[in-house]
């Protein structure tokens, strides 16, 4: 079958490359215009990472100080349609390698299949991304700020080793907006996290 004998002669090229690349450098490679591509496109690209998840004891204690931070829940169509989107979607976790020469042949595109996918170790982030639809213009042009709408938040959460102070911040900025303020909780009989139930 047609499927199969490509998928023969994109695997024998794919090996044939490997051996170059060991052997020298991916730029005496008949893959290296396919490289170049995909890795300007990604050097161009700003990506927003967000989790799906609020209660992962990892996440709280990478990126909120130990648990004394905050994290905002959005309602994600709100959200959506508040940025300026080239793409969105879940982060895919694999094992296996991103094969660059199938994008040749299945329409697929190798830049994206990069974005989102990360090796499962990382599957715990139960993660989402966002592609703003502006490139970099140069080398300098580092980041852009997502703005969006106070009606894109739902919900700020509070670690549970956050103190007083954050919260009266967080009370005093969100004031009379309709954000929902809860706090981290740990379970009574183990490490296991949850939102509260109660509001502040």
């Amino acid at each position: 079958n047609n499927e199969d004998l490509i998928d023969f002669i994109v695997n024998q090229q794919i090996e044939k490359n490997r051996e170059y690349i060991e052997n020298n450098s991916i730029e005496r490679t008949d893959l290296y215009p396919v490289y170049e591509l995909v890795m300007a496109s990604l050097s161009r690209a700003f990506i927003c990472c967000f989790s799906q998840t609020a209660t992962n004891s990892l996440l709280w204690s990478h990126y909120s100080n130990s648990h004394t931070g905050f994290c905002l829940r959005f309602k994600k169509d709100v959200l959506l349609n508040d940025l300026s989107l080239f793409d969105y979607g879940e982060v895919k976790y694999t094992n296996e390698p991103i094969n660059l020469m199938e994008g040749l042949y299945d329409n697929s595109n190798p830049a994206r299949n990069i974005i989102f996918t990360k090796d499962e170790n990382w599957r715990y982030e139960q993660e989402f991304r966002l592609v703003h639809q502006d490139v970099a213009r140069n080398n300098e042009d580092d980041y852009r700020v997502c703005k969006y709408s106070d009606e894109s938040i739902d919900c700020i959460i509070l670690g549970y080793n956050s103190s007083p102070e954050c919260y009266q911040e967080i009370r005093k900025i969100i004031n009379d907006k309709k954000i929902i303020l809860k706090k981290i909780e740990r379970s009574n009989y183990g490490f296991k996290l949850y939102v509260g139930t109660d509001r502040y």
